[in-house]
């Protein structure tokens, strides 16, 4: 077995706020802005591990569109210190 770890930086955490609050009211969204990064890394985190599945399946297929068969499991994202 291979694992490959990924790093993710240079989030838009605008982005996604507004994934995460749906139709929240602009003054809520304003607030959440406000919050720490290192809160809204924790919020990133926990949408890419409730996404995992589906960041498997995107992967395995890119992979597929390449020639490259393979099974793409175990995806986890955690907070790291820089």
């Amino acid at each position: 077995m291979v694992e490959l770890r990924l790093n993710v930086s240079d989030v838009d955490y605008d982005s996604l706020l507004q994934v995460l609050a749906g139709g929240v009211p602009g003054a809520v969204m304003m607030a959440a802005r406000a919050v720490p990064d290192s809160a809204k890394e924790e919020m990133a985190v926990r949408y890419l591990n409730a996404n995992a599945a589906l960041l498997e399946s995107r992967f395995q297929q890119a992979l597929a569109a390449r020639g490259i068969r393979a099974t793409i499991s175990g995806a986890k994202a955690t907070v790291v210190e820089p």
